[in-house]
């Protein structure tokens, strides 16, 4: 067997370094599942590159030219979904709206998670804001959730002293855009104008996304950011939503 290149030896020693990392982000912090994802991407990368520079067939060389084009074309691709995923991550200038969709996240067990309570914190100040808006709760129970994601936001809004009768909960969502169909009809089905301005309050990250569904929904909306208390979680997010935005391109809604 021929004896590993320099080169090689590096390669294969990164590839491992980002197997352990992608294993460590999916298995032990809870939220990093992109992460994971991308450090296992480059270890299959890397660990293939350093396979096929072992020899100099026709073979090897189209397979390395192959693995170069896909990260060349590749990165633009993700830098055109990417660059207005960061460019829409943060509030509109005018935030004022009759109706605030809050969209959900994780419950832990009762207890909204981290990302839902950046949220809520950002709705409580919008509230204070805007004293006649009310503010639509939306998503479902999660199988790992023991109430729904209405619910939780709902219980802990009224308990920081916001007034149930300016809450409606929505609990049939399970996605971002189940959100906004399900919001914008029970904001209809009470007499507002859901083709009209309505606010929709969510993590900076996810707003570009949402706000891109919203038009296609056919209302005017308003964006309101909950800024994400962690930068790691922030970087994952955002990188998760490149490849969401391409889903919804080539997919639709």
């Amino acid at each position: 067997m021929r004896e590993l290149t320099k080169m090689q030896k590096w390669l294969y020693a990164a590839a491992a370094l980002c197997l352990a990392l992608s294993i460590f982000y999916e298995f032990v912090p809870i939220g990093y599942r992109m992460t994971a994802v991308v450090f296992l991407f480059c270890a299959v990368w890397l660990a293939l590159y350093a396979m096929f520079s072992r020899r100099n067939t026709k073979l090897s060389r189209r397979m390395r030219l192959a693995l170069v084009l896909f990260v060349t074309l590749g990165f633009p691709c993700f830098l055109a979904a990417e660059i207005p995923v960061l460019r829409d991550a943060r509030s509109d200038e005018d935030t004022s709206a009759p109706y605030l969709i809050v969209c959900g996240a994780g419950v832990n067990g009762t207890t909204p998670s981290r990302s839902m309570t950046d949220r809520l914190r950002e709705a409580v100040t919008w509230l204070d804001e805007n004293p006649s808006g009310v503010a639509v709760l939306s998503g479902s129970q999660g199988q790992d959730e023991d109430i729904s994601e209405a619910r939780a936001m709902f219980d802990w809004l009224t308990a920081q002293g916001i007034d149930p009768a300016r809450l409606r909960m929505e609990d049939q969502a399970k996605n971002s855009s189940g959100n906004l169909r399900y919001s914008l009809e029970l904001i209809e089905k009470e007499g507002g104008d859901p083709s009209g301005r309505v606010a929709i309050l969510s993590s900076e990250y996810h707003l570009h996304r949402l706000g891109w569904m919203a038009r296609k929904l056919g209302c005017q909306p308003v964006l309101v950011a909950a800024k994400t208390t962690k930068v790691s979680l922030f970087i994952n997010y955002a990188i998760r939503e490149a490849f969401a935005m391409w889903k919804l391109w080539v997919f639709g809604m």
